[in-house]
This record gives C-alpha cells, sequence and structure tokens, in this order.
C-alpha cells in the first residue's frame, strides 16, 4: 500500500537500459553535444527511462498491486519498442497530430527527448495508448491523455535550439531502427524527491 502516491511512478528501463537501447541513447546524446554544445547536459543513462504510468493522480492510499498485475499481463509476451527507423513520409500513426518521424526526436522546453512505439511486424501500434486509457479502471490516469509514445529525456538544454538540430538527428535516426524489448521484468515502481529520479534520492523496486 501506497500511503501517498503523489511522487510515485511506474517506469521501464530505469537504472540498465537494453543493450540495443544503451548504444542508442549514447549515440543520440552525443550527436546533441555535437550541436548543441555547451547548452547540453546529458543525463546519467542510469536515469534516463520511459513512464509507462504515473501514479499522481491516483487516490490516497493505493494499493499497486491490481494495476501491477494488469501490467504484467499486458506485457506478457513481450513487447517491441522502435526507436529511429521511421522515414519523413510515414503517416502509419500519428502522435499528437505528428509523424513518426516529426515525434521520434526533439527538444519541448528545457529536455531533450527521444520517442519510440510498440511495433508488430514492423507495424507501429497504439497498444501503449490503450493500455494507459485501460489503467483508469485501477484507479490511474496517465498526465498524457490518450498517448502512444514511449517517452525518454535525454537531456536538458539551455537556449532554443536551431532547426537544423532536430533535422539533423531525426534524418540519422530515420537511417536505421533500434527494436528494444519490454517485458514485465523491465518495469519498476519508482518513488521520487527529484522528476529526473538521481538514484541517490530515488528508491525503485521490480514491479
Amino acid at each position: 500500500m501506497i500511503d501517498d502516491p503523489s511522487r510515485s511512478t511506474v517506469v521501464a528501463w530505469y537504472e540498465t537500459l537494453p543493450a540495443a537501447l544503451a548504444l542508442l541513447v549514447e549515440r543520440v546524446q552525443a550527436g546533441a553535444g555535437r550541436l548543441l554544445g555547451d547548452t547540453f547536459t546529458p543525463r546519467d543513462p542510469a536515469q534516463v527511462h520511459a513512464t509507462l504510468i504515473g501514479l499522481e493522480r491516483a487516490p490516497a492510499p493505493f494499493d499497486p498491486a491490481p494495476l501491477a498485475a494488469h501490467l504484467r499481463t499486458a506485457l506478457s509476451p513481450p513487447w517491441t519498442i522502435r526507436f529511429g527507423g521511421f522515414t519523413p513520409g510515414d503517416r502509419r500513426l500519428l502522435s499528437r497530430g505528428l509523424s513518426l518521424h516529426e515525434r521520434m526526436f526533439g527538444v519541448y522546453g528545457t529536455k531533450v527527448v527521444l520517442i519510440g512505439w510498440p511495433v508488430v511486424g514492423g507495424e507501429p501500434q497504439r497498444t501503449l495508448a490503450e493500455l494507459r486509457l485501460r489503467c483508469a479502471d485501477f484507479g490511474v490516469t496517465h498526465s498524457y491523455g490518450d498517448d502512444p509514445d514511449a517517452y525518454l529525456v535525454l537531456g536538458e538544454v539551455t537556449g532554443p535550439p536551431g532547426a537544423h538540430v532536430t533535422s539533423v538527428i531525426r534524418r540519422e535516426l530515420a537511417a536505421g531502427a533500434a527494436d528494444v524489448p519490454l517485458s514485465e521484468a523491465d518495469l519498476a515502481l519508482v518513488t521520487y524527491d527529484d522528476t529526473t529520479l538521481p538514484r541517490a534520492s530515488t528508491i525503485w523496486h521490480s514491479l
């Protein structure tokens, strides 16, 4: 039982990224550093994670067991999340009204972000959005509503970047995809003081 869920969330890949994703994160952080220079501060890869569903809006106290069982069932068998590989003309799925090419890398406010989506047979799916919407049955609503994105913050930037930065990195990402498994073993329930989830002040355990 969680007495106060307002600082808790369910995340994927916290502390240890799968090998293919670790290599991609390293490559994109290096590219962002090359293009943004000292204005870019990369996050420690151990902090890079995807939020599956936040518990910030859950009722207090909150029993996470039914939600955890739901998520474990949904991810068995494991999903495949694809990062990169989406060309400019690919409009098979939209994210916030934009193509996946436009959304797979961006700078939003101060955050440098990499985004992927579930795929089946190479086809992008809405399964993550549908999973999050079903979490409402367990008293949990996703902060971003109907949201199909697996969203990773790779670092922070000061000052607005030029449009060439995102276009260059998107072009590089479009040239090759990284398919990353997502299973129940990749999930953790974290309680945090800082939303960047530094290990020193974050408590986490397997879901």
